[in-house]
């Protein structure tokens, strides 16, 4: 056999095998191996949520009340602290800490709106030069011509962690 012959089938017995296993891929991919893991269809359902309506918003003549839900107390100096409260959803609130017998000017003691349940969260920090002590908090709100006032003390203690 000469040597052009045996080369000649070398390349068609190449070509034949990369033809079959073409084939073979194809079949595999697309007509599957025989096993049981085979694509299954989803079918899209309807969710429905359900919708939470807030509660109705108060009327003018509401009494207006102010009740502590929490207070971070004791805290440390330079510590953050913060304060919630519950009062007459969407009523107007402000609050004054004193330390020392000074206002403080802390960015996060800004006047608020009770939300449609009626809560508002301040915090803040203690400055860090605040001496140990119990130092007044005043919560006033006020609801169209009604007002209501909350008094409390946060306690300031350098042993407070």
């Amino acid at each position: 056999m000469s040597r052009a012959k045996t080369w000649k089938k070398i390349v068609i017995s190449a070509l034949l095998l990369v033809v079959l296993f073409f084939i073979l891929g194809f079949v595999y991919v697309f007509i599957g191996d025989g096993s049981s893991s085979k694509l299954t269809q989803v079918k899209a359902i309807n969710v429905h949520y359900a919708t939470v309506k807030p509660p109705p918003k108060p009327s003018p003549n509401t009494p207006v009340g102010v009740a502590l839900e929490a207070l971070d107390s004791p805290v440390a100096p330079g510590s953050n602290t913060s304060m919630i409260i519950t009062t007459t959803p969407t009523a107007k609130c402000d609050i004054t800490v004193s330390y020392d017998g000074r206002k403080s000017t802390d960015s996060g003691l800004v006047p608020k709106t009770a939300d449609a349940y009626g809560s508002i969260t301040w915090s803040w920090t203690v400055p860090q030069n605040t001496p140990s002590g119990n130092w007044p908090i005043y919560v006033a709100c006020y609801f169209h011509t009604k007002w209501a006032q909350l008094d409390e003390t946060l306690d300031v203690s350098n042993s407070a962690q």
